[in-house]
Parts: C-alpha cells; sequence; structure tokens
C-alpha cells in the first residue's frame, strides 16, 4: 500500500549469507485497522538465530537507551511488549536528566513512543505522516506510518529537546528547549524521490 510515497511492508525474513538474518514484524492494534511494524536483525550462535538488533522509529532508543548498564543493548534485544518495563524508564530517565524536561512533557513523549513501534491506521485516508497516528493527527494526518520525505531524525529530537509537543498542544511550554539538539543539520539536497518504485533515485 503507498501512500504519498511512503510503503507499508508485510512481515518477511531475508537470510543473509553472512550468517544473519534481518526480518520485518507487525502485530495489531486495539483494531484490525492499527497494525505497528519493526524490524529485526538476528545471528545464528549454536544452531539458533539470536535477535541482536531491533528498529521501528530512528532515534528513540539512541537517544534514551545509554550504553551504560547495557540498556542500549537489552533494548536491542527485547521486543515491543517489554517496552513499557524497559524503553519507558529510559525515557524518564533521559527526560529527567540530563534533559531537564517537565513531567507533563515526558509523560507525553512516553505515551507517544512506547512501544517503538511504527504505527499506521490503515482506516484513515490521506497521506502518511510520522507520529500521525500516536498524535491524533496532529502532525499532518492520522495514518501515521512516515513518507520518504519526513525529517524523522530532527521530528523526534524537536520531541525531545525542542517545543515540539508544546506547539502540538500536547502538553504546556516548560521553557526546557535546547534549540541546538533540535537538528541534525542535514537538509534535503540530496535526496532524490521517484514517484514510481522503488521511489528512491540514484545518489546525487
Amino acid at each position: 500500500m503507498i501512500r504519498n510515497k511512503a510503503l507499508i511492508l508485510v512481515p518477511f525474513v531475508v537470510l543473509a549469507g553472512c550468517g544473519g538474518s534481518s526480518s520485518t514484524n507487525h502485530t495489531p492494534g486495539p483494531t484490525n485497522n492499527i497494525i505497528g511494524m519493526w524490524t529485526t536483525t538476528s545471528v545464528a550462535s549454536g544452531g539458533t538465530f539470536h535477535q541482536v538488533d531491533r528498529l521501528a522509529r530512528p532515534v528513540v532508543n539512541e537517544v534514551f537507551a545509554t550504553v551504560a548498564n547495557n540498556r542500549h543493548k537489552i533494548n536491542d534485544e527485547a521486543t515491543p511488549s517489554e517496552d513499557s518495563a524497559n524503553l519507558a524508564n529510559d525515557i524518564q530517565s533521559f527526560m529527567t536528566f540530563p534533559a531537564g524536561r517537565s513531567a507533563a512533557t515526558t509523560a507525553v513523549v512516553k505515551a507517544v513512543l512506547v512501544p517503538d513501534v511504527m504505527k499506521v491506521d490503515l482506516s484513515q485516508s490521506g497521506n502518511a505522516a510520522y507520529l500521525g497516528y500516536e498524535t491524533g493527527g496532529a502532525t499532518g494526518g492520522k495514518f501515521g506510518g512516515r513518507k520518504l520525505g519526513d525529517d524523522v531524525v530532527d521530528i523526534s529530537l524537536g520531541v525531545v529537546f525542542g517545543n515540539t509537543i508544546s506547539t502540538l498542544g500536547l502538553a504546556p511550554d516548560d521553557g526546557k528547549e535546547v534549540p541546538a539538539f533540535t537538528s541534525d543539520n542535514v537538509d534535503a539536497s540530496g535526496k532524490h524521490f521517484k514517484g514510481t518504485f522503488p521511489y528512491l533515485g540514484d545518489p546525487r
């Protein structure tokens, strides 16, 4: 299914020649129209595959889970159903210190980002919008997912260090923004999208 060049993936497994595997997974949401997606990477060990990485929304685990105490590794090897116990605590800790955000902003961030899955609502019309389902359409549409043109890194950094949450009306402005941390400063000049599959043009 394509929503303004946004590709919705169905589950698949690819076995790599290096003895590893990569998979895309999905779970049904509160209704059959809402699904959450994430990818995992596993490596072979003793005849079985062991998950070593998990990714759904870029930046989430990378920002909130520290290398100390193996927090990053624990989340990489966990399933989304474990995020309420693991990732939620990482977000709480990071948003309190060093980010220094308010309890209200922190609560919204946890509600939006836990569990760490890319959510889409197939009952909604319109274009894809990163965090659209989680925010009730505040980021541009209720379908969710992400468009190729969505700057998901800057959006995520804006949630953590900027005024994205208060601008969307999801929590009062806590005045604790750090503007220098709200962007990776990578613009769209090098991006080249096409109107047909595979949608990504040759590098420029």
